[in-house]
């Protein structure tokens, strides 16, 4: 999913101000982007819709606090990837069924091959497995790496576009990213990857 655009500054403005079609229009243009950012941290759907209904429970709190000043939309994700990343942390325990379940028909990842001849039932249940030790391997990470990885390999975005949307500097995403891949690669190790 390509990066959001910054909404118009007077939408952001008059959301500010209490307009409630204005906050309507803020959650219809954040809303798909917030759901993913959610999936992709708890791999089910129903959890991910709670949190994102959460999040914009959350921008409508805090709205206020926004400075317009600076750009609305690397301070949401900030306040969005915080609070997805604390949900997560509450439903770390729960087990769930949905985990090795696709993300559905919104596209946001690739179907298994419909051909049976395309692939053998063994090498299905081998990609099955690895992504699955996959997500197990990212859930592990500490939260502060955790979201630079999602937002890097699962959201498609470079180390300048995790800064802005983090309020980072470029050089701690990159460190970070860096010590994910190690934490990721010992994960995998102790998962039986290679």
């Amino acid at each position: 999913m390509p990066p959001v655009a910054d909404p118009d500054p007077e939408l952001v403005r008059r959301a500010r101000a209490g307009d409630v079609q204005a906050f309507e229009a803020l959650v219809r243009h954040y809303q798909d982007a917030i759901y993913a950012l959610a999936y992709r941290r708890v791999y089910d759907a129903e959890l991910a819709r709670d949190i994102a209904q959460d999040v914009f429970l959350r921008l409508y709190e805090r709205i206020e606090s926004y400075d317009p000043q600076r750009p609305f939309g690397p301070w949401f994700m900030t306040l969005a990837v915080n609070y997805t990343l604390n949900a997560r942390q509450k439903a770390r325990l729960r087990k769930t069924q949905s985990l090795d379940a696709p993300l559905g028909p919104d596209g946001e990842r690739r179907p298994e091959p419909a051909d049976a001849e395309a692939t053998s039932s063994a090498d299905a249940a081998a990609g099955s497995e690895a992504r699955a030790g996959i997500r197990a391997a990212i859930r592990e990470l500490p939260d502060k790496y955790a979201a630079i990885v999602v937002l890097h390999y699962l959201e498609g975005l470079g180390v300048a576009e995790i800064g802005e949307r983090l309020a980072m500097p470029v050089g701690t995403v990159k460190i970070r990213l860096h010590r994910a891949r190690n934490l990721l690669r010992g994960t995998l190790k102790r998962f039986g990857g290679s």
